[in-house]
Protein backbone atom coordinates (compact mmCIF):
# COMPACT_ATOMS: atom_id res chain seq x y z
CA UNK A 1 0.00 0.00 0.00
CA UNK A 2 1.34 3.95 -0.04
CA UNK A 3 1.34 4.19 3.87
CA UNK A 4 3.46 1.20 3.93
CA UNK A 5 5.72 2.40 1.23
CA UNK A 6 6.32 5.51 2.86
CA UNK A 7 7.20 3.89 5.86
CA UNK A 8 9.91 2.51 3.95
CA UNK A 9 11.45 6.23 3.82
CA UNK A 10 12.06 6.69 7.39
CA UNK A 11 15.75 6.45 8.96
CA UNK A 12 16.69 6.70 12.24
CA UNK A 13 20.48 8.26 12.12
CA UNK A 14 22.37 9.10 15.06
CA UNK A 15 19.60 9.33 17.37
CA UNK A 16 17.82 11.61 15.07
CA UNK A 17 14.98 10.66 12.60
CA UNK A 18 14.99 11.30 8.50
CA UNK A 19 12.99 10.32 5.46
CA UNK A 20 14.55 9.70 2.36
CA UNK A 21 13.91 11.51 -1.15
CA UNK A 22 14.73 10.99 -4.40
CA UNK A 23 15.29 15.16 -4.98
CA UNK A 24 17.28 15.42 -1.69
CA UNK A 25 18.54 11.89 -0.15
CA UNK A 26 17.87 12.39 3.37
CA UNK A 27 16.23 15.17 5.10
CA UNK A 28 16.37 15.55 8.80
CA UNK A 29 16.71 15.23 11.70
CA UNK A 30 13.90 15.32 13.30
CA UNK A 31 13.20 14.61 16.98
CA UNK A 32 11.14 11.60 16.43
CA UNK A 33 9.52 9.18 13.59
CA UNK A 34 6.20 10.43 14.17
CA UNK A 35 8.17 14.31 13.38
CA UNK A 36 9.41 12.70 10.55
CA UNK A 37 6.72 11.16 8.64
CA UNK A 38 4.41 13.99 9.63
CA UNK A 39 7.16 16.34 7.51
CA UNK A 40 7.25 13.40 5.09
CA UNK A 41 3.45 13.62 4.44
CA UNK A 42 3.58 17.04 3.90
CA UNK A 43 6.61 16.98 1.01
CA UNK A 44 4.92 14.27 -0.34
CA UNK A 45 1.29 16.84 -0.67
CA UNK A 46 3.79 19.39 -1.98
CA UNK A 47 4.93 17.44 -4.73
CA UNK A 48 1.71 15.78 -6.02
CA UNK A 49 0.56 19.63 -6.37
CA UNK A 50 3.63 20.60 -7.93
CA UNK A 51 4.59 23.03 -5.77
CA UNK A 52 8.17 21.94 -4.39
CA UNK A 53 10.83 24.64 -5.05
CA UNK A 54 13.40 23.99 -7.84
CA UNK A 55 16.32 24.39 -5.24
CA UNK A 56 14.67 21.59 -2.92
CA UNK A 57 14.77 24.28 -0.22
CA UNK A 58 11.05 23.66 0.52
CA UNK A 59 11.16 22.73 4.27
CA UNK A 60 13.64 25.54 5.57
CA UNK A 61 11.52 26.34 8.42
CA UNK A 62 10.81 22.54 9.25
CA UNK A 63 14.08 21.18 8.74
CA UNK A 64 17.73 21.73 9.89
CA UNK A 65 18.91 20.20 6.41
CA UNK A 66 19.54 17.60 4.04
CA UNK A 67 22.47 15.09 4.67
CA UNK A 68 23.89 13.13 1.88
CA UNK A 69 22.56 9.15 1.34
CA UNK A 70 25.96 8.24 1.71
Amino acid sequence: TRAQHRTNRMVEVGGGWYFKTREMGLVGPFRDELEAFTQLEAFIRLAEAGLLPESGNFLATATPRAVSAG
